[in-house]
């Protein structure tokens, strides 16, 4: 069956509700998730946190370490690289809460939005920078992007041009994380069909991010 056009698809969902910080029990001193980034970050497609990108990577993080996993979001619809070094990576600086974890989530707003490629090369580097020199005990971990095919309110038309572009911005991002001392995670290979994707065919639901976040676990455990 040929699926819908994009247009008709689209239902705004806002980020996922509740408490933007949560705890998962395990032995002590607790480790530090923060999750930074665009609406998969805020956790858009899921009802609440818990069952969002940071609740199922804190899930992830404590199943394979036996530690309790205190967690934090700090994410923002629509931001692009350059918006979440600007507006969100200052708020790591919370000495109170150094996070020991980052999972960094940008990319899908930038592949719609930002043509250049220099312009993208100075932000995601300038981003990493930020959180890396805000966290230096940190482990850094940025996430690649999921297969755009697969995700139906992206427009059709321009796919090809779109893939291409995340194919690009996955090898620059991949050079900064290197350049940085952060860790690249390609999810190239990770599709999200129909029953993973959420109702506004843009977003995770809870079984994708679920799946997504066992996909970056590893990386972010070391």
């Amino acid at each position: 069956m040929t699926a819908p056009p994009a247009r008709a698809r689209r239902v705004a969902l806002p980020a996922a509700a509740g408490p933007l910080e949560g705890t998962v029990p395990g032995t002590t001193p607790a480790l530090r998730l923060a999750v930074v980034g665009e609406s998969t970050a805020a956790g858009h497609g899921a009802p609440t946190h818990e069952t969002s990108m940071a609740g199922h990577l804190a899930r992830e993080l404590g199943r394979s370490t036996g530690r309790a996993v205190s967690w934090r979001v700090h994410g923002r619809g629509g931001a692009t690289a350059r918006v979440v070094a600007r507006d969100l990576v200052p708020a790591l600086d919370d000495p109170a809460w150094a996070p020991t974890h980052v999972a960094l989530l940008i990319g899908v707003n930038d592949v719609q939005r930002t043509w250049r490629r220099g312009t993208f090369e100075r932000d995601v580097l300038a981003l990493l920078s930020a959180v890396v020199h805000r966290c230096p005990d940190a482990r850094v971990v940025v996430s690649g992007l999921p297969d755009l095919r697969a995700i139906p309110a992206l427009p059709r038309p321009i796919m090809p041009v779109l893939v291409a572009k995340a194919r690009w911005m996955g090898a620059t991002t991949r050079a900064a994380a290197v350049a940085t001392g952060a860790t690249y995670v390609p999810v190239d290979a990770l599709s999200l069909p129909a029953g993973l994707i959420s109702a506004d065919g843009l977003h995770p639901s809870p079984a994708g991010y679920a799946r997504w976040a066992a996909v970056l676990a590893p990386a972010l455990i070391g």
